[in-house]
C-alpha cells in the first residue's frame, strides 16, 4: 500500500483532532485553516482584487480549504472561481458559506491540478508553500505555469527563513513533530527568499515583487507568466 502524502495524513488528523475541541463544526472549519476567517480572508481578498485584470477573471484558489478567500470574494461578480483542497469536508463548508453555484470546488490528493492548460488568470498558493517540502513546491510551480494563461499571475504566500519574527512562530524541531503525530500541528516550512525566486524563474516565471511588509502574517511573492509575445520574443533569441 503506497503512503499517504504527509500533507493530507497530518491535516486529517489535524481536522480530527479540531473536531474534539472545537465547539461547532463551523468552528473546526475556521480553525482549520488557521483562525482568522473573516478578517484574514478579506486581507487575502483586497491583495488578490489589487492584483487581478478589471475585466472578469479566472481565480484558481490551491489549498482554498474551508472558504476563507472564497467567502470574502463570492460578491465579486467578475471572478470565476475555481478553488481545489485537500480535505472534502473543508471543501463542502466552502460551498454552502460561498452560496456560488457557478464556482467550482473540488477535492484533489496530488500535487497535479485538474484543469487544463491555459486556464487560469490568477493561481493563488495563500498558507500552502508554508507546509510543503521543496521539491513538492517545485512540482506546483510547474503546475502553476501549465494552468495560468500567458500574462497570468502567481501569487504565494510563506514563512520567510531570515525574518526573525516568522522565527517566533516555530517552536523547537522536537516539539513541532510531537505536535503533528499528535494531530495538533502539520509541517511548517521557512523559505529563504533567494530560493523561492529561484525555483519560480526555474519554473518559467518573471518574479514582480516580493511583499515583506503589510497586514499579512506571512510574506507574499508575486510572480507573473511571460506574454506571448514575451515568449515569442525568447524563442527567437
Amino acid at each position: 500500500m503506497v503512503a499517504q502524502p504527509h500533507y493530507i495524513r497530518e491535516y486529517n488528523r489535524l481536522l480530527r483532532n479540531l473536531r474534539k475541541t472545537s465547539a461547532s463544526e463551523t468552528e473546526t472549519f475556521e480553525r482549520a485553516v488557521g483562525g482568522g476567517f473573516k478578517a484574514t480572508g478579506a486581507t487575502q481578498a483586497k491583495l488578490i482584487l489589487g492584483l487581478a485584470p478589471q475585466a472578469p477573471f479566472h481565480l484558481i484558489d490551491v489549498g482554498c480549504g474551508s472558504g476563507r478567500l472564497a467567502y470574502a470574494l463570492r460578491n465579486e461578480e467578475r471572478v470565476s472561481y475555481t478553488g481545489f483542497d485537500i480535505l472534502p469536508d473543508l471543501i463542502g463548508h466552502a460551498e454552502k458559506v460561498c452560496e456560488r453555484p457557478d464556482w467550482r470546488f473540488d477535492a484533489i490528493y496530488s500535487l497535479a491540478l485538474p484543469i487544463e492548460d491555459d486556464a487560469g488568470d490568477m493561481i493563488v498558493f495563500m498558507s500552502v508553500f508554508t507546509h510543503l517540502k521543496p521539491d513538492e513546491i517545485k512540482t506546483y510551480l510547474s503546475e502553476a505555469v501549465r494552468v495560468l494563461k500567458p500574462g497570468g499571475r502567481i501569487v504565494a504566500s510563506y514563512f520567510d527563513a531570515d525574518d526573525p519574527q516568522h522565527a517566533k512562530l516555530f517552536p523547537p524541531a522536537p516539539v513541532q513533530y510531537l505536535a503533528r503525530i499528535l494531530g495538533r500541528d502539520v509541517l511548517r516550512v521557512r523559505l529563504k527568499r533567494k530560493d523561492l525566486e529561484t525555483w519560480m524563474r526555474d519554473a518559467g516565471v518573471v518574479v514582480e515583487q516580493a511583499l515583506t511588509q503589510g497586514p499579512l502574517t506571512q510574506h507574499v511573492m508575486i510572480a507573473r507568466k511571460p506574454s506571448t509575445a514575451e515568449q515569442n520574443g525568447q524563442a527567437q533569441l
